[in-house]
């Protein structure tokens, strides 16, 4: 597929998911959003759920790429700086990608097979994520005693439905005081109480 049609696709997807959810989206209201011929969106996903397995997948990259972005600029040993990019991260991206926060902490968790391909699709955010906190841990920055999957779905959860709940209301993700105080729950959860 080639890269300006696989992007229409995603854009044209993502809106309708977001806006109708999966079961009153149709195939052929995709095409008509993306603006392409409905036989090549079927050329290119056999049925709606390849198709919306691949708009996760590629929501979650992007997300996953913008993560990198921010966290890798940071010193390795400087994890209080790391923990405040990762939510600079987070909000930044649902703030720019709205339609793709909606999809992912609202709709998307309407059926069993949902629910299955969400777990699928964020399997190496978690693990991105728990590799930063696995070595926090080892390197005695966060308490031995702590649990990383714990603190991982905890993070997200906390990042996710505090965006998802501003999202609604119409609210701004670029709140300074948003962030000051997600910033220090964070820290505080994870035993990070001033500058290392």
């Amino acid at each position: 597929m080639r890269a300006k049609t696989k992007e229409l696709i995603f854009q044209g997807a993502l809106k309708a998911f977001a806006e109708k959810g999966f079961n009153e989206t149709t195939m052929e209201q995709i095409a008509e959003i993306c603006g392409v011929a409905k036989g090549t969106l079927y050329y290119n996903f056999k049925t709606k759920e390849d198709l919306y397995i691949f708009v996760m997948e590629s929501g979650v990259q992007n997300f996953i790429g913008m993560i990198h972005d921010y966290v890798d600029v940071v010193n390795k040993n400087d994890f209080r700086q790391r923990v405040i990019r990762l939510i600079e991260a987070h909000l930044d991206f649902f703030q720019n990608e709205q339609d793709f926060c909606r999809l992912l902490l609202s709709r998307s968790w309407g059926t069993q097979e949902r629910h299955h391909t969400i777990r699928y699709v964020l399997q190496e955010y978690f693990v991105l994520l728990e590799q930063e906190l696995q070595t926090a841990k080892e390197k005695g920055k966060l308490p031995s005693n702590i649990e990383v999957n714990a603190v991982a779905s905890s993070f997200f959860g906390m990042i996710g439905f505090t965006a998802m709940r501003t999202i609604i209301h119409e609210g701004t993700l670029d709140n300074p005081g948003l962030r000051y105080s997600l910033q220090n729950l964070a820290l505080h959860m994870l035993g990070i109480f001033e500058e290392d």
